[in-house]
This record gives structure tokens, C-alpha cells and sequence, in this order.
């Protein structure tokens, strides 16, 4: 079997952590940002602390095999995983379509949110949309900080430049490369680098809030963009795709999980995740659409997001 997916760097094979007991390990899951926000340890853990009336899971453990979005793919694809977690419907798509994957349905909601320094030079606050603060951006030349590293998140910044009506930056950074900053980096190193520059940068709620948390970017750092509706272009929601063919060890341990987290349980812990520390959720269930509790004008304090009349 063959597909026309390509990937964009390496495809990691090698589990980034191991969740559970280390003894037997039950199933394999890819996946980028609810790894490294720790949404899926807090997943893991208590869905192998259930047990049921056929299945014990004394011992078992979860393999988080961490790609981004198109590269998970391609891990489900050469059977390095047996459930992926992705952000790229078209992509999600074209793998049904070419028989070596199954789209469960959606998991949670996460948020693509625009951020950039206070002092906003480009003064995207006053912009009329998100496509006129990137065309002011680009009439400014201000510092703007990109991941160029076939993410979601590279493929939404570069659609919406092209949405704006502007060649993508990326193309021409002979021209552009001194206001436009391009990155290899995972999702919370450019965060601190771009907040750390005072640049603009696409990022998304989940990263945002868990290094809020974690205290790494600064309160002079605010939100300008965001979803405000679940058919928003910000939108960054997560489905779970399965392996059409799975390894015989894993096929229980993958339909138990996926039942797991549709669940009212497993949805709950979504809802719930980084609320007691940062103040706000980072990720949003299924059932909501959408973050309807907004970070725009707000800022970092104390490892949670505050407004201004909390300040």
C-alpha cells in the first residue's frame, strides 16, 4: 500500500514518553500539542486506571509517539501507531480515502490565537479582520515569527497570507527575512522566542495557557485573534483516526481508548484540563464547538491568564 501524503521532516517512530506501568504496553497514540501539554498523560492515567468486567490494566501502559499533524498521519500509515490525533481534515481525507486509515470523529477542540507584544506596532488591535492585520503587518514590515515546519500551524499561517492577498513571506525571505523570522522550533520554544523578540506569531490556546502555567512568557504578551465560532478559520479541532489495520496486541487496547475519550468521562477531563491552574481550559470537548470563554485582552500573570480589571 502506498500514499500521496508527504511528510515534512523525519517521521519519529520512537515513543517520546511512556505512560503506566512500563510492563506491557497496550497502545501506541501520535500526536503533537496534547502530548506536550500534558493532556494526554492526564488521559492516559486514568483511562488505565479503569478497569472492566473483562480487562484488567495492572501493568499496561501507552506508548505517546510525538509528529506533528501530517507526520502522525504518516505514523499511523507505516504502523508505528495505532491511533492518531490530528488537526488536517483534507488530510484526514485523502488516508480514508486510500484505505489505510478510519476517521473516529472529533476528540477535542483546540484554538489557533494570533498574539503579539502590548505595544503592537502594527496596531493590529484596530484591524477590521485577521486578514487586515496580517496586511498591516506586511505594510509594516513588524517582526513577525513563523514555524515553517509543515505543522497545522504552517499550513493556516501560510493560508492566511494567501487569504490576505499577499505572497507568503516564507517564499522570499531574501526580500523579507528581516522582519520575517522562520523556525524549525516546537510550538512552546517559539512561543518564548517570539514573546521573548516582542514579534507577532500564530500560535495556539493549548500552548498559550500551558506556558502561562508554566510562567515562561512574559505578561507584556496579549491575544488579538481568536475563534469566536466553531466554523471559525481559527478553528484547530482534533479527530482521532484509527488503523484499518491494526497489530493484533493493540486492536483492544485502541477500541477501548477511542471509546474512552467520547466518553462522558474522558470528555470531562478535557474540559476540565489546566482550569484550576491557569483559571481557563485549554482544550474545549466536542460536544461545545468551541472555546467560548476568550483570551483576546488579556495577559499572563502569575502562571494564569488575568484582564485588565483583574490586574
Amino acid at each position: 500500500m502506498s500514499t500521496s501524503l508527504i511528510s515534512h521532516g523525519n517521521v519519529q517512530k520512537s515513543p517520546s514518553a511512556t505512560y503506566g506501568a512500563e510492563k506491557t504496553t497496550i497502545l501506541r497514540v501520535g500526536n503533537g500539542g496534547a502530548g506536550a501539554t500534558g493532556l494526554l498523560q492526564v488521559l492516559a492515567a486514568e483511562f488505565l486506571a479503569t478497569e472492566t468486567p473483562s480487562t484488567s490494566r495492572n501493568g499496561a501502559s501507552i506508548d505517546w509517539v510525538c509528529n506533528h499533524s501530517r507526520n502522525t498521519q504518516l505514523a499511523l500509515f507505516h504502523g508505528f501507531i495505532d491511533v492518531a490525533l490530528t488537526y488536517e481534515r483534507d488530510m484526514e481525507a485523502v488516508a480514508a480515502a486510500e484505505g489505510w486509515s478510519t476517521t473516529v470523529g472529533c476528540i477535542f477542540h483546540d484554538h489557533f490565537v494570533f498574539v503579539g507584544h502590548l505595544s503592537d506596532p502594527a496596531n493590529v488591535k484596530s484591524a477590521t479582520s485577521l486578514y487586515n492585520a496580517f496586511q498591516r503587518i506586511h505594510r509594516r514590515r513588524a517582526l513577525f515569527h513563523s514555524r515553517q515546519d509543515g505543522s497545522a500551524t504552517m499550513v493556516k499561517e501560510n493560508s492566511i497570507w494567501s487569504d490576505a492577498g499577499l505572497p507568503l513571506p516564507a517564499d522570499n525571505l531574501t526580500t523579507e527575512g528581516e522582519w520575517y523570522k522562520t523556525s524549525l522550533s516546537t510550538p512552546e520554544d517559539a512561543l518564548k522566542d517570539a514573546t521573548a523578540a516582542g514579534a507577532y506569531l500564530l500560535t495556539d490556546r493549548s500552548t498559550l495557557l500551558r506556558q502561562t502555567w508554566l510562567q515562561t512568557v512574559p505578561s507584556n504578551v496579549t491575544v488579538f485573534f481568536e475563534p469566536t465560532s466553531p466554523d471559525d478559520i481559527l478553528m484547530n479541532s482534533c479527530y482521532a483516526l484509527k488503523s484499518t489495520k491494526p497489530k493484533a496486541q493493540y486492536t483492544q487496547g485502541m477500541q477501548d481508548f477511542l471509546h474512552y475519550l467520547a466518553s462522558p468521562a474522558g470528555q470531562a477531563t478535557i474540559a476540565n484540563y489546566g482550569v484550576r491552574e491557569t483559571g481557563l481550559a485549554l482544550f474545549s470537548p466536542a460536544k461545545d464547538g468551541f472555546a467560548t470563554i476568550f483570551l483576546r485582552g488579556g495577559r499572563p500573570q502569575g502562571g494564569r491568564w488575568v484582564f485588565p480589571s483583574k490586574l
